[in-house]
């Protein structure tokens, strides 16, 4: 599983991309006994594996975990260290650094590299937020905890409003950009979703599906791009924070219509010039068609508009309403400096924004 976090709370600061194990969990129990606290790091020796277990000694206390949770390159004898980490469901040892051999750790590298230069989009993802795709896929897998977890992210476009467009960036940003803050990540994190169902759809537990052995002609195959998407979308704003710039790209699922995708744009400043916020919009839609808007934030109160759409009515409309438009920008403090409405689709160009080498550094011992 690849750990990364987005967006740092303080300016120009750039939080690692980090290569972990998976997470041990502890019961209540345990963590009372070790007297653990979130953040703190613990040493421990791993134990020859029995049988279906992993074996650490915490603390002068021989703990068991389930197979297939810690590196495999842990060896009996060695010692390792741990950091105490609070999730959803309580304190968890992450490992730290397990000296990582040679091929895992150029498998890793190789990973990012994909990730990072991957071209930009979620289009599988849309595909799957479309109103009964996932639907179905939660039905086969007879997981009414995920089917109500997936009701519970779905937004409804009769009430969308700030704070639930809020929420959902914020899940969007995933579990383990929260986790690196010590806070506790909100439950509708999209890639954890997908990730279960393909562990129910496998009939295995989360941490046994090798998701690189799944073809991607498949149902499950079309889980694990969606993954990718998701993984490639925050390796990149992860890249881009490091070269201080803003990228982050999203999918928000509705109930009651097609999935909107959205990106969220800033270049890096030139001298004491303001770059522009750029918001770029990709929406489908039975009535509308496909309609793509780019809306461009100059300073803090000019607006330039694009809109690109396929049906010749959609475009006519929008042109029609474009002085309504200039008034409602008025009275919300905003003055409308153009406003394009072109007939087609959204040209292919080259990406507004490419990984440098600026900032690119891969924590190995956090």
């Amino acid at each position: 599983m690849l750990g990364s976090s987005l967006i740092s709370p303080v300016p120009g600061s750039v939080t690692p991309i980090f290569l972990e194990g998976k997470l041990l969990p502890l019961t209540t129990a345990q963590a009372r006994e070790l007297k653990l606290k979130d953040s703190e790091v613990v040493h421990a020796l791993v134990q020859a594996r029995s049988a279906g277990n992993l074996d650490l000694v915490i603390r002068g206390r021989e703990m068991s975990f389930p197979n297939g949770v810690g590196p495999a390159s842990w060896l009996p004898g060695q010692q390792v260290e741990l950091q105490v980490k609070a999730t959803a469901q309580g304190l968890a040892l992450l490992p730290m650094g397990a000296a990582p051999t040679e091929t895992s750790a150029a498998q890793f590298f190789s990973r990012i590299g994909n990730l990072l230069f991957r071209p930009p989009g979620l289009q599988v993802l849309a595909q799957l937020f479309k109103p009964g795709v996932l639907d179905a896929m939660l039905q086969n897998a007879g997981r009414a905890d995920l089917q109500n977890q997936w009701r519970g992210m779905q937004l409804s476009m009769a009430q969308l409003n700030p704070q639930a467009l809020g929420q959902a960036m914020a899940a969007a940003l995933g579990s383990e950009t929260w986790l690196s803050r010590g806070q506790l990540p909100p439950p509708d994190d999209p890639k954890q979703l997908i990730r279960r169902l393909l562990a129910a759809l496998s009939n295995k537990d989360e941490g046994e599906v090798d998701e690189s052995a799944i073809d991607s002609v498949t149902e499950l195959g079309e889980l694990r791009q969606a993954i990718d998407e998701l993984e490639s979308a925050q390796v990149q704003a992860v890249q881009a924070q490091a070269q201080r710039e803003l990228l982050f790209t999203f999918v928000l699922p509705f109930k009651d219509a097609e999935p909107v995708e959205l990106q969220f744009r800033r270049p890096p400043r030139q001298g004491d010039e303001q770059p522009p916020f750029i918001v770029n919009v990709h929406s489908r839609n039975e009535a509308l068609g496909e309609i793509w808007l780019k809306t461009q934030l100059n300073g803090l109160d000019k607006v330039e508009l694009t809109m690109w759409a396929l049906q010749g009515g959609v475009v006519d409309q929008a042109k029609s309403r474009s002085a309504e438009l200039a008034s409602t920008l008025t009275e919300a403090g905003l003055t409308m400096q153009s406003f394009q409405v072109i007939h087609g689709p959204r040209p292919d160009s080259q990406p507004d924004w490419k990984p440098s080498g600026r900032g690119m550094v891969v924590d190995l011992s956090a």
